[in-house]
Parts: structure tokens; sequence; C-alpha cells
């Protein structure tokens, strides 16, 4: 199978079991931390893992100016919010990261689905 390379741009050849696959995980718990700030902001959200215990998962998003410009700004979030949020797990699950893709805050409807670049 043929692949392009990030980097290089040139077509290169990947056998099929090389290709890492990413987990969709889908958390739905309490914020209690929101990191507003560049490169990277960061949502920490207390919620059940696979085997139901209460875990911290942190979940990386989008810099500072990057959510200002998609109507995302510091007070947007508060601790206390309950959130649904939608990411791809980190490499190693017992750490308990996600990368962000979107994120519902159920009680008014607020949502996000941007780009994170």
């Amino acid at each position: 199978m043929k692949c392009r390379d990030p980097y290089t741009g040139h077509l290169v050849d990947v056998r099929p079991q090389d290709i890492k696959r990413t987990a969709i995980l889908t958390i739905e718990g309490e914020l209690v931390q929101f990191l507003y700030r560049n490169p990277h902001s960061f949502v920490h959200v207390m919620a059940p893992d696979d085997k139901g215990e209460m875990q911290r998962w942190s979940i990386e998003w989008g810099g500072g100016g990057q959510l200002a410009r998609q109507g995302v700004g510091r007070e947007t979030l508060k601790v206390g919010d309950k959130v649904v949020v939608v990411g791809d797990l980190g490499r190693n699950p017992a750490d308990h990261r996600l990368r962000m893709r979107s994120i519902v805050r159920p009680s008014d409807g607020w949502k996000w689905g941007g780009e994170f670049n």
C-alpha cells in the first residue's frame, strides 16, 4: 500500500499492520479545570472509565488564539459544567488522555466541533 509521508510529501510503502488506528471515545462528566492557553488548551473532566470508576481525563484542545477565532473564550466553560466530550484516545489508555474532536454542554446546548490543527 502507498501512503503520503506528511513531512516530505513523497509516496512511501506502508504495510497495513504498521498503520496505527486511533480509538474514538465519548466521555460524559463534570469539568474540573479549563486551561485556556497557547500552544494548546486543556479541559480536565471527571468521568467514569470503561470499568465505571471515576477518572480525571485530560483533553487536549486548540490554542487560545485559535479557539478565540472560533468563538471560544476564557469564560466559555466553567468548573462544574456538565459536558460530553468526543475525542481520540491517547497512546496509553491508562493515562486517560484525549485529543478533542467535539464538546457539548447539554444544559444550554452550547457545542464546539471546529478545527484543531
